[in-house]
């Protein structure tokens, strides 16, 4: 016994290493519907920019056309080409099979013009004969692999050799049932799960899915006069006796139904249960009489038709109740009942093809909704952090700091994307868990996204719950904070307005404070000043107004021993001509336009500038003065020569207190900077040179000359504010103010 564990043991390492390789995954994803065509050959006839221009969705969706048509647009429907009539070319040159790619076909097997030409009855059914010919030879190759792939890994391929293997096996198989069959975790891949079901299971008869159901394959043998089921297990006994008489061996699936339902497949020559495994799944057919499957939207949303067969494919109790639908549906009482209402109005009639629902399953947001909760993770976390994005902004810095302080401080902390997918800088959320629900939810309608991210949440049932600049919560707080709240302490991180074209305040502060305040444990601000502005504007009495939580930003990068400013102040005169850095978002807030007339001010002066366009379109840099040097974003500080220039610039019209100006004045950094929002308590006559918001680029050129011609009183200004920074902006003290606020809540 022990000897065949360990030599089990040794298969199972042996197929991990193929998966690994990626040889398995190559195998398995022949896809038989591309009759054997690569990328490139359908390429050669598939016309892109016809594509977009047809099929607008495409083209917005910022999908390549290609991938799209072979994902998607040719099970949909969609022509490849202008004048490529798919209806037509499918009737007359595929006798109506709708399981393989038109433009596949068309290259192997159709004629050269690219609409479709009539052929006498003679031709047409030669073609199809030639046609199943070759799709049978897929079947025999696939089996062939199959076997080689044993043989590669030392297994006696023997026992599977007499058996008609072919790609339905694999169509009928379920990782999500083997894995709970054997006890496996996500850990092991689809294609692994299904390479140990062929090497160990398969030989002694173990079904492969659900769809297998065995007292139905049994009954269903005694009734069609099969040979008697002995020694060898009933799904073997499938395999060689029942899938060649096309008997279905689920109680979900019948061939006379699926005919019904999809009445194109009426002249398909093949095993329909054939058709529906490898083609009807995932072309979304309908096969049940008793029930409408309906698909989501979502690119990576399951199919809802296999995870109805891994639902109810075992269960009895469905089977009873469908069965007991389906005779209701045909009895005597149900011609009665629609006797009585065809008496009052004669459009009531048994004839009438109406869609069945049976809930869940009816409803199309289900199955994305599915989808999205199945990308919950396991464990408890005592928080969750809720962003919209992590692109470069001062907010998804923010966020990174708030995560894993909070880890640090109270446990385990989750990170939810909500929004879009961008993960930038995924340094700054190092060691704390997260989850991207964008994709998911994009397939949703507003009413789906926040009933989902609700649902969502009351699962997991964290103690505290942060929005950091997330839309879609602040509407979901707006719709359900009440319900939120009997389980979550709420909270809301606000930063600076924004401002329109036209100068209007705009954004969350002045959105989405006043609809979710009445829900919010506390809502958090980078500075007083806006605190202020809040309490100010919504007139919040002193009892409501203590929950307006100014906390500093604090600084991640350690004070130096000696400030940058000593070094900058002692290479000076090492410089032929003084050098100023700005950086930031190449946007209407930070003022690049400003900072470019400064330069033009300043010929004497370099000025290196690093950042790029993010929230505005990306300005014309085709007319840059002379003295102004492009960079990419910085990642770290530490690719900034902070000692071998004169200062640092900051042009913000508005503003909270910006994080790079905390990490600057750490490292005593000499600042000129505009006054905007909350910059003036950390920059202030004693700790650099502020110019009021709105001062021309000649006031900000007259500032920097002011600290250029100040040696001294440079250093003097640079060292209070590091002295400022070190006081106000420590980690202690932001782990401290976080600290109060969950001992409050709690």
């Amino acid at each position: 016994m022990g000897r065949v564990a360990g030599e089990r043991e040794l298969r199972i390492r042996m197929i991990e290493k193929f998966v690994q390789r990626s040889f398995l995954d190559r195998k398995l994803a022949k896809a038989p519907e591309f009759l054997g065509l690569g990328r490139d050959r359908l390429g050669e006839y598939f016309d892109a920019e016809f594509y977009k221009l047809e099929y607008p969705d495409v083209a917005s969706g910022r999908i390549d056309p290609l991938l799209h048509y072979m994902k998607f647009g040719w099970r949909e429907n969609r022509a490849p080409f202008s004048g490529f009539d798919v209806d037509g070319y499918v009737a007359t040159q595929m006798n109506g099979d709708r399981q393989t790619c038109p433009l596949a076909h068309y290259i192997r097997f159709g004629p050269a013009k690219p609409a479709p030409v009539p052929c006498d009855a003679k031709a047409q059914d030669e073609r199809h004969n030639g046609y199943l010919r070759w799709y049978q030879s897929q079947d025999e190759n696939w089996a062939q692999e199959m076997l080689n792939l044993l043989d590669a890994l030392g297994m006696d391929a023997g026992r599977l050799s007499d058996l008609p293997l072919g790609r339905h096996l694999q169509a009928m198989f379920s990782p999500q049932h083997y894995r709970r069959q054997q006890g496996l975790g996500p850990e092991v891949s689809d294609n692994e799960c299904f390479l140990r079901y062929i090497a160990f299971d398969l030989p002694e008869g173990v079904e492969p899915g659900p769809f297998f159901h065995e007292p139905t394959y049994r009954r269903k043998a005694v009734e069609h006069g099969l040979p008697p089921i002995r020694d060898e297990s009933a799904f073997l006994h499938w395999m060689r006796h029942g899938q060649p008489l096309d008997i279905s061996p689920s109680p979900l699936f019948s061939t006379e139904s699926y005919l019904r339902a999809n009445k194109d497949l009426e002249e398909f020559r093949w095993s329909k249960i054939t058709h529906f495994l490898l083609h009807g799944i995932d072309e979304k057919r309908q096969f049940l009489p008793e029930a409408v499957i309906e698909h989501g939207i979502g690119v990576d949303t399951p199919n809802s038709t296999r995870r109805f067969i891994d639902a109810h494919g075992h269960d009895r109790s469905a089977h009873d109740e469908l069965a007991a639908m389906r005779r209701f549906l045909g009895s005597q009482r149900m011609r009665d009942l629609v006797g009585k209402a065809n008496d009052c109005d004669p459009d009531v009639t048994t004839n009438l093809d109406l869609p069945a629902y049976l809930p869940p399953w009816h409803e199309r947001a289900y199955a994305d909704f599915k989808h999205t909760l199945g990308l919950l993770p396991g464990g408890a976390y005592r928080s969750v952090v809720l962003i919209p994005f992590c692109k470069v902004g001062g907010a998804d810095y923010v966020a990174g700091i708030l995560a894993r302080t909070l880890s640090e401080i109270d446990g385990p902390v989750l990170v939810v994307q909500t929004d879009q997918a961008d993960w930038a800088r995924p340094d700054w959320f190092d060691d704390v868990a997260r989850v991207d629900l964008s994709g998911a939810m994009a397939a949703l309608d507003q009413d789906g996204r926040t009933r989902t991210l609700y649902e969502f949440l009351r699962r997991l049932r964290p103690a505290h719950v942060f929005n950091v600049n997330s839309q879609l919560t602040f509407q979901t707080i707006q719709r359900f904070g009440r319900q939120l709240s009997t389980f979550a302490q709420l909270h809301a991180y606000y930063f600076c307005a924004d401002r329109t074209p036209s100068g209007d305040e705009a954004g969350h502060p002045v959105s989405n404070f006043a609809p979710v305040f009445e829900h919010l444990t506390t809502a958090i601000t980078d500075s007083v000043e806006l605190a202020e502005t809040l309490g100010a504007r919504f007139m919040l009495p002193p009892d409501l107004a203590r929950r307006l939580r100014p906390i500093y930003t604090p600084a991640r990068t350690e004070p130096s021993a000696v400030p940058v400013v000593e070094a900058q102040v002692r290479g000076a005169e090492n410089r032929k001509r003084p050098v100023l850095i700005w950086a930031g978002r190449f946007d209407r807030q930070k003022r690049f336009d400003l900072l470019l007339d400064v330069a033009r001010s300043l010929q004497e002066v370099d000025f290196l500038c690093w950042g790029k366009a993010v929230l505005d379109p990306a300005p014309d840099l085709s007319d840059l003065p002379g003295n102004v040097t492009l960079h990419d974003p910085f990642t770290s500080y530490g690719d900034l020569p902070l000692e071998e220039v004169d200062g640092f610039l900051y042009t913000s019209d508005w503003d909270g207190i910006p994080t790079v100006l905390i990490e600057l004045g750490a490292m005593g950094m000499p600042i000129v900077a505009s006054t905007a929002g909350g910059v003036p308590e950390l920059i202030d006559e004693t700790t650099g040179w502020p110019v009021p918001v709105g001062s021309t680029a000649e006031d900000y050129a007259t500032a920097v000359k002011d600290m250029l011609a100040a040696p001294r009183d440079r250093i003097a200004r640079a060292v209070a504010l590091r002295h400022r920074v070190t006081e106000r902006h420590s980690g202690q003290s932001y782990a401290s103010a976080l600290s109060e606020i969950l001992q409050e809540a709690s």
